[in-house]
């Protein structure tokens, strides 16, 4: 289920759609340019701005973008995946220690409804080597405060785990906000 749910994140994540959301191009841009480059043996970003439909600066904005919403959907499936199973009353192996005192206020919820939460609303938030994530479920805002990356930074976010976490000085707290992930609701 969690390598399902990261290469949904890392879908959602393609830097043409994120190109197409923030405006600088139109979806048949898109379409032709992956032709293109593909044809090309070039990479999309490569592409677009010999063709001049985008500038360096776009496509670095779009590339960070791109980062950190990776980042923060692997985050926050190796923070909740191996809990997940738990707070949806489902049989679940024993979680790690640290991680269970981070979520003590989750694993002693009365709620009768599974635990739902979508990777790729999470939001991040990086400052002086510390990170703070946000992750909207059916619970409410999961805010996780003092989070800390292990490794070096060259591990590729699809490979980030549990292990690459410092928990110890990580803070959880809930933020309730009325029917997060109902689709519906704000229509």
């Amino acid at each position: 289920m969690m390598e399902e749910q990261r290469r949904a994140a890392y879908q959602n994540s393609r830097l043409g759609q994120i190109l197409i959301t923030k405006g600088y191009i139109s979806e048949e841009q898109l379409d032709a340019a992956i032709h293109r480059s593909e044809s090309h043996d070039q990479l999309l970003g490569e592409y677009l701005i010999r063709r001049r439909m985008i500038s360096r600066w776009q496509l670095r904005r779009a590339l960070s973008t791109q980062s950190q919403r990776r980042l923060s959907a692997s985050l926050s499936l190796a923070l909740l995946t191996p809990v997940y199973r738990l707070l949806a009353r489902e049989d679940a192996e024993p979680i790690d220690k640290a991680l269970e005192t981070l979520l003590k206020p989750l694993l002693t919820s009365d709620s009768a409804n599974p635990f739902e939460f979508i990777p790729d609303l999470s939001m991040i938030d990086r400052h002086n080597g510390l990170i703070r994530l946000r992750i909207p479920s059916n619970y409410g805002e999961l805010n996780f405060d003092g989070l800390q990356l292990t490794h070096d930074g060259s591990k590729n976010h699809l490979e980030l785990s549990l292990a690459d976490l410092e928990l110890g000085n990580a803070r959880l707290f809930i933020r309730t906000i009325h029917n997060q992930l109902d689709p519906l609701v704000g229509r």
